[in-house]
């Protein structure tokens, strides 16, 4: 019997941030006449953990959707790789980082040459880090002392995707999509053999451009989808508990349209990005030694502390507030759309029962002024949220932000009101002290000739004849001190057997 435990604990890392500037090259025969929208992203992440620092790395992506000015919608893509060093004592090589909470901040920086995009980028580390034993062993044939072990292994580490579908149908005649944004929010993870089941909700928000009597008209459709899939991961069995995040891989939105009839429909196709680590639950029973105490295992057990999670709770909240233009800016005619919208978790406690939650929305907000000319503006929104939660006797927490939705519009002209939708995931952790075998020393190998009697554990769905042929017994002396044997063992019956 072969076992390889390793126990896990979780520790939340101080948020990090850190800039990029990406440059754009722009073609000398492409004019911009107007900036639509920027979107900042981060895809093809990886960690790598080390003693006392992990490097987390991956790509920055961005997408400038804008009007040249023969009025034709396009778009400039770029990327930039990046690498950024994380700090804590308590990282080992062994460690497991689940990168949380990945948002992009970003703003125009010039656009003299070269389109510049300034971005500030933030994630929220959580660490795994293996406490405890890590032994690979084997019992098979041998009589040992009682002993249990009930412990947790981490299992593996998820880094995959999965595809998702959805269609916008209208009975507009479509002639342009101007801006299209969406993001993922999970509400159940689970564990089945080879896979992960996932349930969430896609919010996505699409902005295009129709005509009646020959006159342009943008509208705008909002539709919420219930997304419901199987990830095929092999490493994975119903024991496992996934702790996974999530994110929409921007830089693979695949958008086509199709017009019938003076209809549309619009279909997207997203990747979304699952990152995380699965726990899996494991148990060892070893049986009875009744003979020499030099062939026992041999254990050194310490007490280690560690945070185990107790339960998980979702939120939502709606958050709104103004914004005024400059005076030296035209009017505002039409809101077009909220575009990349994020939300960042500047603070969060628990106090008299009450979760608190400060942070900061921001989107780009598109709109026309009254010069019939598209216009952006860079929007931010600082909110305070907080709501009831059940967290008696509480060590630690981890919270998690995304907006769901995202509502503008203008008002005299001059203010832009704002409607956000956040939805909020709560991990709530418990410190725990358990007694982990810390050393395991095994003494000399038994054999058949060193003791009359032995003792074997039946392997699952081993039959009585492969029984006898693996302990070299005969089927009658299987069944002089062991009555009543099923052809078809379960698996775990103690054997006794007398040589």
């Amino acid at each position: 019997m072969d076992f390889d435990t390793k126990v896990c604990f979780s520790k939340n890392i101080q948020k990090q941030n850190f800039n990029l500037t990406i440059s754009l090259p722009i073609d000398s025969n492409v004019g911009i006449k107007t900036i639509l929208d920027i979107s900042a992203f981060v895809y093809d992440k990886k960690v790598d953990c080390a003693s006392g620092k992990a490097i987390v790395s991956g790509k920055l992506g961005v997408k400038v959707l804008y009007v040249d000015q023969d009025n034709i919608t396009n778009t400039l893509t770029s990327n930039q790789p990046f690498s950024e060093t994380v700090l804590d004592e308590a990282i080992t090589a062994d460690c497991f980082l689940n990168l949380l909470d990945f948002g992009v901040v970003n703003n125009v920086l010039s656009q003299d040459g070269a389109l510049k995009i300034n971005c500030d980028v933030s994630f929220s580390p959580v660490l795994y880090l293996n406490i405890g034993l890590n032994q690979n062993q084997t019992f098979e044939n041998m009589i040992v002392k009682k002993s249990e072990i009930n412990t947790n292994t981490i299992a593996c580490v998820v880094d995959t995707n999965f595809n998702y579908s959805a269609n916008f149908e209208t009975k507009d005649n479509l002639t342009k999509v101007l801006c299209y944004n969406a993001h993922f929010t999970p509400s159940a993870v689970s564990c089945d053999n080879g896979f992960a089941l996932v349930e969430g909700k896609l919010f996505a928000h699409l902005v295009y451009e129709t005509s009646k009597d020959d006159a342009p008209i943008i509208k705008e459709m909002t539709d919420t989808f219930n997304v419901k899939t199987e990830v095929k991961i092999d490493t994975l069995d119903k024991d496992c508990v996934l702790d996974a995040c999530f994110s929409l891989d921007k830089s693979k939105f695949n958008l086509t349209t199709e017009i019938e009839d003076n209809s549309s429909v619009v279909s997207v196709d997203h990747t979304i990005c699952l990152g995380g680590v699965a726990l899996k639950n494991i148990s060892l029973d070893i049986v009875d030694d009744v003979y020499s105490v030099d062939n026992e295992i041999e254990t050194h057990t310490i007490s280690r502390d560690y945070f185990a999670c107790v339960r998980q709770e979702q939120a939502s909240e709606t958050v709104s507030g103004e914004l005024s233009i400059l005076d030296s800016e035209p009017a505002i005619d039409e809101i077009v759309c909220n575009l990349d919208a994020q939300a960042e978790i500047t603070n969060s406690y628990i106090k008299d029962g009450s979760l608190f939650v400060e942070g900061v929305v921001s989107a780009q907000t598109v709109y026309l002024d009254e010069n019939k000319a598209y216009l952006n503006k860079q929007t931010e929104l600082p909110f305070v949220v907080n709501t009831r939660i059940q967290a008696d006797d509480l060590d630690e927490f981890h919270t998690s932000v995304s907006v769901c939705d995202c509502k503008a519009k203008a008002k005299r002209g001059t203010i832009i009101e704002l409607e956000y939708g956040l939805c909020f995931a709560v991990c709530l952790y418990k410190k725990q002290t358990k007694e982990m075998i810390d050393n395991l020393t095994l003494g000399r190998q038994l054999t058949f000739e060193d003791v009359d009697y032995q003792i074997f554990l039946a392997k699952p769905n081993e039959t009585t004849w492969q029984l006898c042929k693996r302990i070299k017994i005969s089927l009658d002396d299987l069944q002089l001190f062991n009555k009543d044997l099923p052809p078809i063992l379960e698996g775990g019956e103690k054997i006794i057997i007398k040589r």
